[in-house]
């Protein structure tokens, strides 16, 4: 059999039977070879192996702490007799003083070459006794090299730990804080290990993603504390998957206990799996039955996304096809594609996202700046809204062709190798059901994608029951200016990453501006060039009659957003920045306008009524001196004379500042200036900040 051990160099292989030979003699009580076997076996999946293999010294260092990290508690084991029971809660110091500083001072003796290997085994120990003891992971990423080859210290400890934890006769499963021995309450560890006999531990024979654990035990008491145990078990994996890269395969563990001489009353809160499909397959999540669409185009350009780590010279395609009698629509995409292993660890894991794991970072090595959309892992599941059986056919580079047929949520798929008729990327066929072929009908479909998709990086081309092509994608958010003797505005406002513009338009003769045009709509957000809401909210109130906008939000920009992408979560900050850019480009607007008028010297009427309209955009409880400097001095005028009036009318009329209780909520420094001038020549005026 070809293990993990074995795809080492000899002499590397050599150097951990010399540890291996060093520690029998010196601790005959370390129990180290079901960890290893797990290791090398079965825990460690194909992706995680080929990740180690690439570099032999993280396959070494694997083994050679795997070995090691035992003897932080040969001081506590190994002076035991036979069958004395482990001693509860050792000392969290005792443990990283007695281990990783035992390996650090004393290499030479243990059989490690030398000190900066010593190094590296000493800091992987050291993490495997942190999750030991519930505590946050160890970094240093300093130290994280060995002869300039980084080393997986995260996977490596991980990886150990599990596989200790997995062996529940393992005497550390019982002595540590929140393992077995602590829900038994005053039951001795001996007792433990004689009421229980483990028969074996791996994967699952049939439930892919499952480890099994078969269990004999004689204690309903202890039954209960491997019950909760599994529990912690769970929550671990979990944890872990969520900072290692690469993710293990195994997101499930299941004990399964043979009682003998009690009944068991296993009793816990369980999701109904097939109210939560339902939930994510139905309108009370997704209210139009066209987002599928959406879902699938999203998936379509996060996996070309992803290829172009790969690639800077790939050029994305990203297609749709109606059958001709709207029996199915076919979706097809150039990108990265999916092994069964990729499969196992995110397509069948529902809530789980790949480009929202810690693998993207490992397999992002150039540190490429591309929005993944995907987030949640289940837009895939609104398909279900208007398809009884969906075809997936899928290849990874270097990997066999897939073709996945799935006919029922609750059911099996139909899974076959088919390395000669599919193409690198990915294929998902929909085949309608007979109730729902009808919504395809038309140009519904694409009026549909026009509004969601009309900003997306990564053109659509799409190909209808009629044949005709249409190409969706790819527009310039920017609004066009048109020759008619309107005047159109533009205001581009400045994000970070995004690219956001407000609209205006006024109304001119062959003479001059003379009004500003009707324009509802408020504001249309994007993210990542898909559409998610449209608001007037962000405008000022007086603006809202006028201005229109367009923000597409990117990058360190981004949101977030509900499981069904209709609503944007701000966070106060994320608002406040908003604002202040929309208010900020009015101000740009409102400088445009005055600009253009002046040139065209209009009458006094006509431009007093332009500044008058332009000036209600501006509310004073919400102009900042930044604001307020970059406006033309005729509209800083009106908006000075409302505060004004607002002070003098509601808190100033007695002519003492006393009086004024809500002016300490004004600080900008013109807001002050005029409440200063509100103060009696007697007392000194207030802090202008």
């Amino acid at each position: 059999m070809n293990t993990l051990f074995s795809s080492l160099p000899c002499d590397l292989q050599q150097s951990i039977e010399n540890i291996k030979a060093t520690l029998e003699k010196k601790y005959p009580l370390l129990r180290t070879e079901k960890i290893t076997e797990c290791l090398d076996r079965w825990l460690l999946d194909n992706e995680q192996q080929q990740a180690l293999k690439l570099n032999p010294w993280n396959t070494f260092f694997l083994f050679a702490a795997a070995h090691l990290f035992e003897i932080g508690i040969t001081g506590i084991i190994g002076s035991m007799k036979d069958g004395e029971p482990t001693p509860r809660n050792p000392n969290p110091d005792h443990i990283e003083t007695s281990s990783a500083l035992l390996i650090r001072t004393h290499w030479k003796d243990l059989g490690i070459t030398d000190g900066d290997q010593a190094e590296i085994i000493a800091l992987i120990c050291s993490n495997i006794m942190n999750y030991t003891m519930n505590s946050e992971q160890v970094n240093r990423p300093d130290k994280n090299v060995y002869k300039g080859i980084p080393i997986n210290i995260s996977l490596l400890s991980s990886a150990i730990f599990l596989a200790t934890q997995l062996d529940i006769e393992h005497p550390n499963t019982f002595g540590y804080p929140g393992h077995i021995q602590d829900f038994c309450g005053n039951i001795s560890v001996e007792t433990i290990i004689n009421s229980i006999s483990v028969s074996s531990v791996g994967p699952h024979a049939f439930l892919p993603g499952t480890i099994q654990i078969k269990i004999s035990c004689s204690n309903f008491i202890i039954h209960q504390a491997l019950k909760h145990h599994e529990t912690r078990m769970q929550m671990l994996l979990h944890k872990i998957n969520g900072q290692v890269s690469p993710r293990f395969l195994f997101s499930e563990i299941i004990y399964e206990i043979e009682p003998q001489g009690y009944k068991p009353l296993d009793m816990k809160f369980t999701v109904d799996s097939m109210a939560a499909l339902q939930l994510f397959t139905g309108n009370r999540l997704y209210s139009d039955k066209r987002v599928f669409l959406r879902e699938l185009i999203q998936n379509a350009v996060d996996a070309c996304n992803l290829k172009k780590i790969y690639n800077n010279n790939y050029n994305p395609t990203i297609s749709i096809e109606f059958d001709k009698n709207i029996r199915f629509i076919k979706f097809r995409d150039n990108g990265i594609g999916m092994d069964q292993q990729w499969i196992e660890k995110y397509f069948l894991k529902i809530g789980i996202s790949f480009y929202q794991s810690g693998d993207i970072k490992t397999l992002n090595q150039n540190h490429l700046d591309f929005n993944f959309i995907s987030k949640f892992g289940i837009g895939f599941l609104s398909s279900f809204l208007v398809s009884d059986r969906i075809v997936i056919k899928t290849r990874k580079k270097d990997s066999p062709g897939l073709l996945i047929t799935i006919t029922n949520l609750q059911d099996y798929f139909d899974v076959r190798f088919d390395p000669d008729n599919v193409l690198t990327g990915t294929e998902v066929t929909l085949f309608f059901k007979e109730t729902e072929n009808m919504y395809a009908r038309g140009k519904a479909y694409i009026a549909y994608l026009k509004t969601n998709i009309r900003y997306l990086s990564i053109p659509v081309e799409l190909l209808d029951q009629e044949g005709e092509i249409t190409t969706i994608g790819n527009e310039t958010l920017v609004y066009d200016k048109n020759n008619t003797l309107d005047h159109i505005f533009l205001a581009s406002l400045n994000f970070t990453d995004s690219e956001a513009y407000l609209f205006l338009k006024a109304k001119r003769n062959l003479q001059t501006l003379y009004s500003l045009d009707l324009a509802k709509g408020g504001i249309s957000i994007f993210q990542d060039g898909i559409f998610v809401t449209q608001t007037d909210s962000l405008l000022p109130e007086g603006a809202r009659q006028n201005v229109i906008g367009r923000i597409n939000l990117k990058g360190k920009d981004r949101c977030e957003l509900s499981m069904d992408r209709n609503r944007i979560f701000w966070t106060e900050q994320q608002l406040q920045n908003i604002k202040k850019r929309i208010r900020l480009g009015l101000v740009d607007l409102a400088h445009q306008i005055i600009k253009d008028t002046k040139a065209m010297d209009p009458p006094l009427i006509i431009n007093e009524n332009l500044i008058n309209n332009l000036a209600i955009f501006f509310d004073f409880n919400e102009i900042d001196d930044e604001m307020y400097s970059g406006l033309a001095r005729v509209i800083r005028k009106i908006i000075a004379k409302r505060f004004r009036d607002f002070i003098r009318i509601n808190y100033a009329h007695t002519g003492e500042y006393k009086n004024v209780p809500e002016a300490d909520d004004y600080t900008e420094k013109w807001q002050r200036e005029i409440l200063n001038s509100f103060k009696k020549r007697s007392r000194p005026p207030l802090p202008i900040k």
